[in-house]
């Protein structure tokens, strides 16, 4: 019961922030700040990122 508590607060945690970055992200997008990128340039930037922040 206290590890699915745990659990339960852990992933609201991540929902709070991964909400935080998107609404960032959109108001940079709104602001013109980011420049358009082909599908393929994204995923590979991603991939990236995850390799080096596992």
């Amino acid at each position: 019961m206290l590890v699915e508590i745990i659990q339960n607060r852990l992933i609201e945690s991540r929902r709070k922030e991964i909400a935080q970055d998107a609404k960032e992200s959109i108001a940079t997008f709104q602001q013109g700040k980011l420049r358009p990128q082909s599908t393929e340039t994204v995923i590979s930037q991603l991939q990236k990122a995850l390799e080096e922040n596992p």
